[in-house]
């Protein structure tokens, strides 16, 4: 329990899964809040991580066999306030120095610790205003998820190993329920993080600026990519079990043909709406609309022309794919209203998807 390679090990899978999660976690935002939020992403990054440290901590270290969890084996703890013994026996608590150098006393910090802030944020998100229901709510979940890891603990991570090669223990029940229980009072600091966005303002237009058009230039390759990869990767792992060499000319053929099914779908979307994923996301879009053939430029000159370009073996792809990169990156600096190199192109301008809205509701209005 001591060990940081648990925490480790979530911060770094916590960081691949926010990076997977960025794009809709950015829609999200832009329509909930109207704008991204450095604050309430820095708290959904360090919630994620703290859900791994929660499974990693109960997991690991895994024993390398059966034979080896059935060696470490041990019965359940089921004696309430057990700890007071093992402190006891462990020397006692002399002073400020042996809450840290007393294992026994260590272990009950770490599980109190541990759930605080399980705490705060159950409280923050579901009653943050009603102080008796929202330490009943941490508490509660506090006793819930303690319970789920005691019982993976007892059962060997539900059955995978023939023995429990991690205590049940009653007494962590109880330390993580207070632990959680404490961090119900420190549910405001968590909303001091979040920051506040007035649900009326989440519809307002706001200005397109170089930095949310990054984005959405950023969106659109994370999301290209990703997929590509995915079905890149899947399509040679199914290849691989069906025992097709992957020197043979099937392979080639339909490897490189999956890399064209991202860009593909992009071409739909820009076809069918007039603007990218990535300007979906962002709530941008042209203005005015643009025709077939403008829409086409907008996708060969773009995202979905680069991903093709990165997919392609043809001569110079590569080069081409990196001119559209910087030309996109210049473009967004060099136009007016940040329309970028492809609109400029397709001599459509860009606006905040709201925008039309607001300008219908005042017509209505007068």
């Amino acid at each position: 329990m001591g060990s940081v390679l648990p925490g480790v090990i979530a911060f770094v899978a916590g960081t691949v899964l926010a990076v997977g999660a960025l794009v809709p976690w950015a829609a999200r935002e832009y329509r909930r809040h109207g704008r991204l939020g450095f604050r309430r992403g820095l708290l959904a990054f360090g919630t994620l991580v703290y859900a791994l440290a929660l499974v990693t901590y109960t997991l690991l270290p895994l024993p390398t066999s059966a034979a080896a969890a059935c060696r470490v084996a041990a019965a359940p703890q089921l004696n309430p306030i057990a700890f007071l013994s093992d402190i006891q026996r462990e020397g006692g608590i002399t002073g400020p120095r042996s809450l840290v150098s007393n294992p026994a006393v260590t272990q009950v910090l770490f599980n109190v610790l541990l759930f605080v802030p399980l705490g705060a944020l159950v409280r923050h998100a579901v009653l943050r205003r009603r102080v008796v229901a929202g330490l009943l709510a941490g508490a509660a979940a506090g006793f819930v998820v303690s319970l789920l890891i005691e019982f993976t603990q007892l059962t060997g991570d539900w059955f995978l190993y023939p023995c429990a090669y991690r205590l049940f223990d009653v007494d962590d029940l109880l330390a993580n329920t207070v632990g959680a229980l404490l961090g119900t009072f420190l549910a405001p600091l968590v909303a001091l993080l979040a920051g506040s966005s007035r649900a009326s303002d989440a519809d307002e237009p706001r200005p397109v600026t170089a930095g949310r058009r990054f984005f959405g230039i950023l969106a659109d390759v994370m999301a290209l990519s990703f997929t590509s990869g995915v079905l890149t990767s899947g399509t040679s792992l199914v290849l691989a079990l069906c025992n097709v060499d992957e020197r043979s000319t099937l392979t080639a053929v339909l490897v490189t043909g999956v890399g064209f099914i991202a860009p593909a779908v992009q071409l739909v979307i820009v076809l069918v709406s007039g603007r990218t994923l990535g300007e979906h996301v962002i709530r941008v879009r042209s203005v005015p609309m643009p025709g077939i053939g403008s829409r086409l430029v907008r996708w060969a000159l773009g995202s979905g022309g680069w991903m093709a370009l990165s997919a392609s073996s043809l001569p110079f792809s590569g080069l081409l794919a990196t001119a559209l990169a910087v030309a996109a990156v210049i473009g967004v600096w060099a136009t007016r209203d940040r329309r970028g190199f492809a609109s400029a192109v397709a001599r459509v301008g860009v606006e905040d998807d709201r925008a039309r809205r607001g300008a219908d509701e005042t017509v209505a209005q007068g």
